[in-house]
C-alpha cells in the first residue's frame, strides 16, 4: 500500500511541477512573420513562469524539429536550424526558479530558404515533462515574393489559393488554383540574370526577366 501511496504521489507531484511552470510570453499564436532569407534581425523573448508554491528546476532548454505537419504543397516545413536559442540570452536553462520566479531565453528566426518554417521550443523540467511552445515564422526570398505578391494583387482571379513559397532547386517556386499553376523563378543562377517561368499544364515557359518583374512590381 505504501508504494501505490508513493507512487501515486510522485505522479502528481510530477504533474504539478509541469503545470505550475508556463510561457507567459508571447501568446501562444506568436509568430516570427515574414523574414527575408538569411536575416537575422528577428528575435523574440520567451518568458518562462513558476506560478507554484515550491520552487521547480529547468533544464537545457533546445528547438526541435521533430513536429507533425501536412505533406501537401505549401505546408509548412520543420526545421529546427531556422530557429536559434542566443546562448548569450539564454536565462532559463539550468535555472531553479523559485515561488513566482521568472526567467526569459531568447530565440531568433534565421530563415534558410523560403516557405513557412516550423518547430519547437523545448524546456525540460526536472522531475516532470518537458515544456514546449510551437515555432513558426516565414522564409521570403525576395525579389520573388515581392513580385509573387504584386501579381497576386493585380491578377487576384488567376492567382487564387496561393500556396507558400518554397524551394524546388535551381527554383524558387508559388503554387495556385491546387497546384494547376506555378510561378517561379532560378534565383539561383549565378551566369545569367533570373528568369521567371510559368508553369501550367505539365510545360514550363520562360515568361520575363526577374529584374524586369521587380522594377514593375516596385521591389527593392
Amino acid at each position: 500500500m505504501n508504494n501505490k501511496i508513493f507512487a501515486t504521489c510522485a505522479l502528481l507531484c510530477a504533474a504539478s511541477a509541469h503545470a505550475q511552470v508556463t510561457i507567459s510570453d508571447p501568446p501562444a499564436d506568436h509568430n516570427f512573420g515574414r523574414i527575408p532569407l538569411r536575416a537575422n534581425y528577428a528575435a523574440q523573448y520567451f518568458s518562462l513562469t513558476n506560478s507554484g508554491a515550491t520552487s521547480v528546476t529547468l533544464g537545457q532548454a533546445s528547438i526541435d524539429g521533430q513536429i507533425a505537419t501536412c505533406a501537401a504543397l505549401g505546408c509548412p516545413t520543420p526545421a529546427a536550424m531556422d530557429f536559434v536559442i542566443d546562448a548569450g540570452s539564454d536565462g532559463c536553462s539550468g535555472k531553479t526558479l523559485q515561488a513566482g520566479q521568472s526567467c526569459s531565453t531568447l530565440i531568433g528566426f534565421v530563415p534558410s530558404t523560403p516557405g513557412s518554417r516550423v518547430a519547437n521550443f523545448v524546456v525540460p523540467i526536472v522531475g516532470a515533462s518537458s515544456l514546449t511552445r510551437a515555432l513558426a515564422g516565414v522564409g521570403v526570398a525576395n525579389p520573388i515574393d515581392c513580385v509573387l505578391d504584386w501579381a497576386e494583387r493585380s491578377y487576384p482571379q488567376l492567382l487564387s489559393a496561393p500556396t507558400a513559397t518554397f524551394a524546388y532547386p535551381p527554383f524558387y517556386a508559388r503554387c495556385y488554383q491546387g497546384g494547376a499553376l506555378c510561378i517561379g523563378a532560378d534565383v539561383l543562377a549565378t551566369l545569367a540574370p533570373a528568369s521567371v517561368y510559368l508553369y501550367q499544364g505539365g510545360v514550363m515557359n520562360r515568361y520575363e526577366y526577374l529584374s524586369k518583374l521587380a522594377a514593375t512590381a516596385y521591389c527593392e
